[in-house]
């Protein structure tokens, strides 16, 4: 079956769920019911065809974990494994650097290397054909005799090699972005999991038959939403379940997982203060994970549409107790039996056809919903030549953003009614949002804002300031004096009943990992702050808020910060003056992170204050940031998907030109302030001028704010 017909056959309508009444070949329709909530279609989960597909469009271009590079410290030792339907082999040579090649002889197609080994070469066992471990051809029986053989051109096709933490993962395509970019801004952040154990004793290779599609067991594991049911007496005794508990954090292309450990574990281990169960999920198929004792890389093989394989490489801490050792191994042995039975059962439920497309619960399976967005974006890949032709093609580095930044063109949009519009202070009001029809709106994290688009032209950001939990979004809008029309129609033309556009949610203002925490806020820029502090308090943090305003009338939700004591500093400025800045942040420690909001003038003194406290600032403006006034050129972009060249006059804006091309970037504020028209740079030096990116983001230049950047060299090369 052609995959366009196979699309179009696959979801059926669903009249009692208002977003499953879609086809798989409207692929816009399909994200949109992704980004309400909605699982992907399942039959997605059973047609050979779609399983046929995924090993082109999935397996032929991913990172997958291969073996230990301990095993690969002799020149000449070598590993071999299956990514999907190709055999790789990687290997050490003499000068210390790992070449990965796809195993198959050049020839008849043979295996080069069988197992794992070492050798001087890499030889053909049906007909001795000999390669170099950097994959050249060095020797063929007969070669002497053969006219017009060009051995240049019959080495072993490459695949890419990378490493994380000890542990070598492959990758079929040799042009694949490097591990650590395909990581993101996981990588920034692997050293807080510790996963370091690639040096503990390998327990043992498990293998575990599963009668289900890889998609379900992956997803099985990317949740611990059914931990305490299904594993009441097995992990769930161990480590901590509930949702408050177990932590989870999503990126592009990868997830991280934290759950402490219970009273039963200290016990078992006759230890305190451990560290618990840390995880690291690689899309779309890796994980790595460690606790105290015993650390595991493990990845579920696909086999069919109906059956996979998931194997698990064991690795204990020496020195570990043997008793409490076997405990341990045997709750986790018992663990993937269970889970298993689970996902068995839930295949069957898959092929029935009775229900097209689940419904997830956002708010505790987070890590599932990027699995699916990951997987379908990969499903529905443009570049089809890359999975039928050598060398495979990878899609630009980028293409797939990091958590937070929504796909270019797919971002979710739709009417939401105006529930309410409540004044919190004075010159302020909250308007509360619900989606008609029943229609759940997307997930968001503390930092998040939306677009409320006023009119066709008046768009403006708002924060989300009440609870990611609530099945509403509220944000609040001060009356500024010299608005520009948003405010102003808000207060004065915005009515309950009334429906309107939204945008969104984004978020560039993410709370970063830190011992604790220092929190300013100014005026309306209280507003991100609250679902911080709840997102604080429900992670046990340490933190501390400075409030300023004009007047406490002019300060919203000071009755509902009053719950949370002497954490919250409450400073208005006609009784105290300017807040006291660096005195709140005196006796800090380096490693706090310090969280503000406000007008800009209170954020640049902020900023002066934490460079004399050596304290890094995260912020949300309103506002752009001045910046010194900088003589204009003209500069050549190149769209890179496309291949077109424009050109970008020094009084024109790189959104405005690429999009005249086609682009079709989205953009809102054009301030560099919101962050819309975020795009992907693959080659060239940005001239950053946005308040969005941190200045680490921007040192590194992987992308840019295109409504207000501009660029230093000659040439700059876009995702677009």
């Amino acid at each position: 079956m052609a995959w366009q017909q196979l699309m179009d056959a696959t979801v059926a309508t669903d009249e009692r769920a208002p977003m499953t009444d879609v086809t798989v070949n409207d692929t816009d329709r399909v994200g949109e019911s992704l980004d309400a909530g909605w699982q992907l279609p399942a039959s997605l989960y059973s047609d050979p065809a779609v399983y046929a597909t995924e090993k082109k469009r999935i397996f032929a271009q991913s990172w997958q974990y291969v073996g230990r590079e301990k095993d690969l410290t002799e020149s000449g030792s070598y590993l071999t494994a299956q990514l999907g339907d190709i055999p790789v082999v990687i290997v050490r040579d003499k000068d210390g650097a790992l070449h990965g090649h796809v195993n198959v002889c050049r020839h008849r197609l043979h295996p080069v290397a069988e197992g794992a080994g070492c050798s001087a070469l890499l030889q053909c066992r049906y007909h001795g054909w000999t390669y170099t471990h950097d994959g050249s051809l060095r020797s063929a029986p007969g070669l002497q005799d053969e006219d017009a053989f060009d051995r240049q051109t019959l080495g072993l096709r490459p695949v890419s090699v990378g490493t994380i933490n000890g542990f070598v993962f492959a990758n079929p395509d040799a042009t694949a972005a490097p591990l650590r970019e395909f990581l993101g801004q996981a990588a920034d952040r692997l050293d807080e999991l510790q996963l370091n154990f690639a040096d503990w004793d390998h327990a043992g290779t498990f293998t575990y038959d599963i009668p289900a599609n890889w998609k379900l067991f992956t997803e099985n594991a990317l949740e611990c939403y059914h931990c305490p049911l299904v594993h009441e007496t097995t992990y769930a005794t161990a480590f901590e379940t509930a949702k408050q508990d177990y932590l989870t954090t999503e990126f592009g292309n990868a997830a991280f997982q934290i759950a402490p450990v219970t009273e039963m574990t200290e016990q078992l281990a006759d230890a305190t203060d451990l560290d618990g169960f840390r995880m690291l999920y690689l899309w779309p198929v890796s994980i790595m994970s460690v606790d105290d004792f015993v650390g595991m890389v493990a990845r579920t093989v696909p086999v069919g549409s109906h059956s996979s394989r998931f194997v698990v490489d064991a690795f204990v801490k020496p020195g570990t107790d043997p008793d409490a050792l076997a405990k341990w191994l045997d709750i986790y042995d018992k663990t993937f039996d269970e889970d298993k039975t689970v996902v068995t059962a839930q295949q069957a439920g898959y092929d029935s056809g009775a229900v097209t497309q689940g419904r997830l619960m956002r708010n505790c399976e987070s890590t599932i919903s990027m699995f699916q967005r990951r997987t379908w974006d990969a499903l529905n890949s443009t570049d089809v030549e890359s999975i039928s032709t050598w060398p495979i093609v990878h899609p630009t580095a980028q293409s797939v953003p990091d958590a937070g930044q929504a796909p270019r063109g797919t971002q979710w949009e739709a009417e939401l009614l105006v529930d309410s519009i409540t004044d919190v202070a004075e010159g302020i009001v909250s308007v509360q949002f619900s989606a008609p029809n029943g229609v759940e709106l997307p997930s968001w994290k503390a930092g998040a804002h939306i677009d409320l688009c006023l009119t066709d032209e008046l768009v403006r950001q708002y924060s989300l300031c009440g609870s990611p939990s609530e099945l509403t979004w509220t944000v609040s809008v001060l009356r500024e004096p010299a608005s520009r029309g948003g405010s102003a129609l808000v207060h004065d033309k915005l009515m309950a009943g009334q429906t309107i556009r939204v945008r969104g949610p984004r978020n560039h203002f993410h709370i970063p990992d830190a011992p604790s925490y220092r929190l300013v806020a100014g005026g309306i820029g209280i507003t991100p702050i609250l679902p911080m502090i709840e997102e604080l308090e429900r992670r046990r943090a340490s933190w501390t808020l400075l409030y300023g305003g004009r007047s406490a009338a002019s300060m919203a939700f000071l009755d509902r910060l009053a719950s949370y004591g002497d954490k919250v500093v409450i400073r208005p400025q006609d009784q105290y003056g300017h807040l006291d800045l660096a005195g709140f942040l005196t006796g800090a420690d380096d490693d706090t992170a310090v969280l503000a909001c406000g007008p800009g003038a209170l954020l640049d003194a902020l900023q002066s204050t934490c460079d004399d406290h050596r304290l890094t600032l995260h912020t949300e403006r309103f506002a752009p940031k001045t910046l010194t006034a900088d003589v204009d050129t003209g500069f050549d972009v190149v769209l890179a998907r496309s291949g077109t060249t424009v050109h970008v006059d020094k009084d024109r804006s790189i959104l405005d030109v690429v999009n005249e091309h086609g682009a079709g970037v989205l953009s809102s504020c054009r301030q560099g302030t919101c962050g819309t028209c975020e795009t992907a740079v693959v080659g060239g030096q940005p001239d950053h001028r946005d308040s969005v990116l941190t200045a680490d983001e921007q040192a590194q230049g992987r992308s840019m704010m295109i409504c207000v950047s501009r660029c230093r060299s000659t040439v700059l090369t876009l995702d677009l």
